[in-house]
């Protein structure tokens, strides 16, 4: 089965949202219905909104993908150099089938990491892909939140449940953000909207 299309249905990084509407009542974004917050506080750390996007199957939306950090950045290689910890958060519009996210997670390795480097990945990428065997499918409004951590590392959760262990390797965590922000992301205007080059 081949990965669908990932076409961007409807994308907007928060600057453009700010200016569309009173700055006393944007606290949040609404994406497909999604709701986005504009900043969070995790790891007694406060992250901002970097960009948001809504991704699409084809015609239909599929899920909001969006990413914060201490500080705002235009690069995957500036988001993995901004100290202290950072996350993505990716919110199921309807059921999403994990598969095609699998996919250009194995992609996506191999553009950040050599042979030797994918050698010392792979008990990670075991792991990982244990999640994905057990998380087939997100549920519509389920929520998948990737986070690095300094002190732990890649660290999942699905639901609110922690999934699997936190895995140090920093080439694992920006594999993971190179699924829409990488040299070959999922869709380009997701890419640019989580950057904020739009």
């Amino acid at each position: 089965m081949t990965a669908p299309t990932f076409v961007c249905k409807y994308v907007l990084p928060f600057a453009a949202a700010w200016a569309l509407c009173l700055p006393a009542t944007c606290a949040t974004l609404d994406l497909g219905g999604i709701k986005v917050e504009d900043s969070l506080a995790i790891y007694n750390n406060t992250l901002v909104l970097n960009g948001a996007g809504l991704v699409s199957n084809g015609k239909a939306p599929s899920y909001v993908v969006q990413i914060y950090a201490k500080q705002k950045f235009k690069s995957l290689d500036e988001l993995c150099a901004i100290p202290g910890p950072k996350r993505l958060v990716l919110t199921a519009v309807k059921e999403v089938d994990t598969a095609p996210i699998v996919k250009l997670f194995n992609r996506s390795v191999d553009d950040v990491a050599g042979r030797t480097d994918r050698a010392k990945l792979i008990p990670g990428l075991m792991g990982i892909g244990d999640v994905f065997k057990a998380n087939r499918t997100l549920k519509a409004g389920e929520v998948m939140s990737l986070d690095w951590v300094p002190v732990s590392g890649l660290v999942m959760y699905i639901g609110g449940k922690l999934q699997g262990q936190p895995y140090r390797e920093i080439e694992l965590f920006k594999a993971a953000m190179g699924i829409w922000m990488g040299d070959a992301p999922a869709d380009s205007k997701v890419k640019d909207a989580l950057l904020g080059h739009v």
